[in-house]
């Protein structure tokens, strides 16, 4: 099975962040930029767009400090911020385990008083991989733009995803739905889990054949 990779809010709700450094606004992939990442136009799909990937970020201006609002509490390996995610070092080593084919920037965690809440990383996988079965998907393929090529499944509707092209790939964002965040194979999910890594919400998964 495949599954969407998305954070869980935590409690009642998710707390907020500020970049105290960077400029979140203008946060690009590096060059030069797949196809697939342009489907809205290169200043509307970025790395801050449902949690980016599919390609290599480019490092300028990515934030290095991250002030943490609300009261101080530990800090999960794998979380949302400013549409990113942020995730330990030992979310890291499990998918490094898996594939090498991600990136992560270090960022410095500190609460609203100034004290340290550690060391995070917002993290990408730069592989962008089109391994939809398209015979045993049961979605209506619509296209995102003329001459394209790609579609959007819509919610609810079923698709799979070829063991063989997927290969050894267990973390990759699908080009024909690139705004849906990226896929993980339920191999990395149960190692996720196993390593009692939070908090990943269990989204609806999807056939690996």
């Amino acid at each position: 099975m495949a599954r969407f990779l998305r954070p869980k809010p935590i409690g009642l709700y998710r707390y907020g962040s500020d970049a105290l450094d960077g400029d979140l606004m203008n946060l690009s992939f590096a060059d030069p930029v797949p196809e697939a990442m342009r489907i809205f136009g290169s200043d509307f799909y970025g790395p801050r767009d449902v949690y980016g990937g599919g390609a290599r970020v480019s490092a300028r201006n990515m934030p290095t400090k991250l002030r943490l609002t609300g009261r101080k509490r530990k800090l999960v390996d794998f979380d949302d911020s400013n549409h990113m995610y942020l995730v330990s070092r030992r979310f890291i080593d499990i998918v490094e385990g898996f594939q090498k084919e991600v990136q992560y920037f270090p960022v410095e965690c500190s609460w609203t008083d100034g004290s340290p809440a550690g060391q995070f990383f917002f993290f990408f996988t730069t592989v962008l991989l089109d391994a939809v079965i398209r015979e045993k998907t049961t979605a209506t393929w619509t296209p995102l733009r003329s001459g394209g090529g790609l579609g959007q499944p819509k919610e609810g509707e079923a698709f799979a995803f070829d063991k063989s092209r997927l290969g050894n790939t267990h973390m990759w964002v699908d080009p024909n739905m690139p705004t849906k965040g990226a896929l993980i194979t339920e191999a990395l999910r149960d190692a996720l889990q196993d390593a009692n890594i939070e908090s990943f919400h269990e989204a609806t998964f999807f056939e690996e054949i």
